[in-house]
């Protein structure tokens, strides 16, 4: 058992030598939608703004170990989308419109990443691709679903406030689900302690409840009222990111 400790801990100890730590801050901008097969969407000013710490092996005697890198992160991001929706039939139009602006907290665990300097005369030219998981837990942001009636004004609903008549009903997590699993998939530049990123963000739950109203609508129509069978949103950005390496341990 001590044979295993003492081999455990030089390994460990190898692995830190070989290994560099920096860390660093970035912010980007982008578009924000949702991945829904029943909404019109229209994109959002997506936002990333954080700090990271990449775990690079650059001394390491292998030549596939120096490109690769283990990067974790923690940052504040807006999701969410603007929607719009007409239903018609033979006697009137019903507009379905509205949105949801959401901010979260990203913590990102690990990403995976590779990077390669180009081999050309200047040197310093590094590229990069990337990707890994991403948790996010819902902060604060707002809601609005309407259901607008063209010909009969005295019909039109707005789902938000109807229900109880309070401001809470504004709120976006009180209809959303306030926690987001996603993945995210990137490429990046790199030259000197700067890079330029840009990188996917592809949601892997849910982002509306099961009551969802146009669900319910949907299912009324396929005669299946009580079980929606209809899938529900995922959130998605594409942000375009700059980083900058503050310093190393």
């Amino acid at each position: 058992m001590k044979r295993i400790t003492i081999l455990a801990l030089l390994a460990t100890a190898t692995l830190y030598a070989s290994a560099q730590l920096t860390y660093g801050v970035r912010a980007g901008l982008g578009l924000a939608t949702m991945k829904d097969d029943l909404s019109t969407h229209r994109p959002i000013l997506g936002v990333n703004a954080g700090a990271y710490l990449d775990y690079s092996f650059a001394w390491s005697e292998s030549v596939i170990g120096q490109m690769i890198h283990l990067q974790a992160g923690l940052n504040m991001m807006r999701r969410g989308c603007d929607y719009r929706n007409v239903f018609e039939n033979v006697t009137d139009i019903s507009i379905r419109t509205g949105h949801y602006h959401a901010w979260y907290l990203q913590m990102v665990p690990v990403t995976l990443g590779f990077q390669y300097e180009l081999p050309i005369r200047s040197p310093g030219h590094v590229v990069g691709f990337f990707v890994g998981p991403a948790v996010s837990v819902g902060l604060f942001g707002s809601y609005e679903d309407r259901m607008v009636h063209p010909h009969s004004p005295d019909r039109n609903t707005n789902y938000d406030i109807a229900r109880d008549g309070t401001s809470d009903d504004l709120k976006v997590f009180n209809h959303l689900n306030r926690l987001d699993a996603s993945i995210l998939v990137g490429f990046s530049y790199h030259r000197g302690k700067a890079a330029l990123s840009f990188h996917i963000d592809h949601g892997l739950t849910a982002t509306s409840e099961s009551d969802d109203i146009l669900r319910i609508i949907e299912s009324q129509q396929a005669g299946n009222a009580e079980h929606p069978q209809v899938p529900n949103g995922h959130n998605a950005a594409y942000i375009l990111s700059f980083s900058y390496q503050l310093g190393k341990f």
